[in-house]
């Protein structure tokens, strides 16, 4: 209630941030056809939340990928809802501190994820180990936007469900349970194989919703915790 009123005046506000903005917007679900106009009402919707954020939070501003969680955000909602949804991710769940401290925060996650990934999958983690292949190499972009850069929407929508109920565990979850379940794929592939799997072939998996399903299915009983 009290932020509401104040949208209006950090849109219209200038920011430092708009060219940035606007070379996310054209990037971001241009395969969605609420998003693959130029200059269509969603692109628009998009860039004012993008740069209100960037006004209201003036120590984050405007981070690069943060076009798409708040993209998957206005496809479930009205914008200034969404607006004020994006600024209780970023606080009250904490994402914003991932982005703070020189990525202090983040790469205390990545540290977290390579420990579970140790004790929950050894055979992976050795291999990884083997090739030099750090977290920071592929969950980045899981962490910072919440799975939606790559990952098809019947996924993401249902990650950013689970991280509302249950905050940043999820992330690690899913990111696990990812890990377990292309676990022979990426056993037989060298560096180069695993980061074009990563990239490319990963994301494709999860458009079936059967896949998706398990997923999640699996993810959720995943114990996070480090021992």
């Amino acid at each position: 209630e009290k932020i509401l009123p104040k949208y209006k005046l950090f849109v219209t506000q200038e920011s430092s941030y708009e060219s940035i903005i606007l070379r996310d917007i054209s990037r971001t679900f241009t395969a969605h056809e609420k998003f693959r106009d130029s200059g269509s009402d969603q692109q628009e919707s998009l860039f004012r939340i993008c740069k209100a954020y960037s006004n209201y939070d003036s120590e984050i501003g405007y981070c690069q990928g943060l076009s798409y969680l708040i993209a998957a955000l206005l496809l479930n909602m009205p914008e200034e809802q969404a607006f004020l949804v994006l600024i209780q991710i970023m606080y009250r769940y904490g994402l914003r501190d991932l982005f703070k401290s020189g990525l202090e925060n983040l790469h205390c996650k990545f540290y977290q994820l390579e420990r579970l990934l140790d004790e929950q999958i050894p055979e992976l983690y050795c291999h990884f180990i083997d090739l030099h292949i750090e977290a920071h190499m592929y969950a980045s972009q899981w962490f910072l936007t919440l799975f939606t850069t790559k990952f098809p929407l019947n996924v993401v929508f249902r990650i950013i469900d689970l991280f509302l109920l249950d905050e940043m565990d999820v992330i690690l979850q899913i990111a696990l349970g990812l890990l377990q379940m292309s676990k022979n794929d990426l056993l037989a592939l060298d560096f180069e194989g695993i980061m074009k799997y990563f990239r490319v072939t990963l994301p494709k998996i999860y458009r079936v919703d059967d896949s998706a399903a398990q997923l999640i299915k699996k993810s959720i009983k995943i114990n996070v915790k480090v021992s």
